[in-house]
Order: structure tokens, then C-alpha cells, then sequence
């Protein structure tokens, strides 16, 4: 389930933050109960909207431990720079979403939260003037990076998109197993 509320967190202050935590908490629950479904696990995304470095790993703790206290299953996604830069790491996937795309050699195997404006070279250098990128497309890469197979190789790395890994990796082995124990 989806809740596509615009609340920002990394840049709340402490009392707001735990406000805003248990207000997305309430509204999971909430459209849990409306869809007779249990909250197995929950992903929050935010974009970091800045380059990798020391800022992230203090903004996603404080805001993942927020996050927890409210819901005891929840994942803070904090995406460096922003969602693009994860894209950026499936060069096949990009191409194979529109078959002018094609991810500039300087962008292989590099660290892709590092880049300054990974939306601008999405949009500038990846894709062409006959197509150009929009932020809608990601949906559609990602899910063509899906049906290639290749969301265990990246071209390159990314903090954000390691963390988001190793967090869907918990939620399958920690979180929804619990579910399904017997009470």
C-alpha cells in the first residue's frame, strides 16, 4: 500500500520528527485496517536531495529511529542525492526503457551518490532530445532493471542503494516472518 503524503523528516526537528513519525504511523495502520491487510513491513522514502557524505548516515539513524519508536517494522529510505542516482547504476535497464538511452562511459562504475545532479544527467546526458527523461520513467527502469535480473549487479555502488538492499532484505527475513508465527 501507498501513502503519498509530502511530509519532510530528514530536515525536522526532533519533536516534529516524532510527531510526523506517528502520524505516518497511524495513517499505515489506518489503511491497513481499510484493506483487512497486516503491516508487515514499512518503507519510508524521502530523497537526501544532496550528495553522499557525513550528513547522510546522521540524518537516516535519526530519522529511522523515529521512525521505529512509532512503527517497530519501519525502514527509512533515504536516497542519495536522489531517486536518479539509483538509476544511474543499471545502464542495460535504462537503454532496454527507451532504446535511445544510454549512460554515458564517465558514469560507469562509479559512485552514483556522489554525483552532483543525477536528474540533470538523466535528463542531459542519458537520455536524448527524441525522448528526454522524466521523473515518472523511474517506476518503468526499475522495473526493467527487475526483469533483467540486475538489481544484485549494479554498474557501480551507492550507499542509499545498499541500505534499501539490506533493509528489504530484513524485511523478509525478520519482519514478515513474525507475521506469520502463531500467537
Amino acid at each position: 500500500m501507498e501513502i503519498s503524503d509530502a511530509v519532510r523528516l530528514r530536515d525536522a526537528s526532533a519533536g516534529t520528527l516524532a510527531a510526523r513519525a506517528e502520524t505516518l504511523a497511524r495513517k499505515a495502520r489506518a489503511r491497513a485496517v481499510r484493506e483487512n491487510a497486516s503491516l508487515g513491513c514499512v518503507f519510508v522514502h524521502e530523497d537526501l536531495d544532496g550528495a553522499d557524505g557525513d550528513i547522510y548516515p546522521v540524518t537516516r539513524e535519526r530519522v529511522r529511529a523515529a521512525l521505529t519508536k512509532a512503527l517497530n517494522s519501519a525502514h527509512y529510505v533515504l536516497s542519495v542525492a536522489e531517486v536518479e542516482a539509483w538509476l544511474l547504476l543499471f545502464p542495460d535497464a535504462l537503454t532496454k526503457t527507451v532504446s535511445s538511452w544510454q549512460l554515458p562511459q564517465q558514469y560507469r562504475n562509479r559512485d552514483t551518490g556522489t554525483l552532483i545532479d543525477p536528474k540533470k544527467i538523466m535528463k542531459n546526458s542519458v537520455s536524448s532530445p527524441a525522448r528526454r527523461y522524466r521523473e515518472s520513467d523511474a517506476a518503468e527502469v526499475v522495473a526493467r532493471a527487475i526483469a533483467l535480473n540486475c538489481l544484485d549487479t549494479p554498474s557501480g555502488s551507492n550507499r542509499s542503494w545498499s541500505q534499501l538492499r539490506a533493509d528489504a532484505t530484513e524485511c523478509g527475513g525478520h519482519h514478515i516472518p513474525q507475521m506469520r508465527r502463531p500467537s
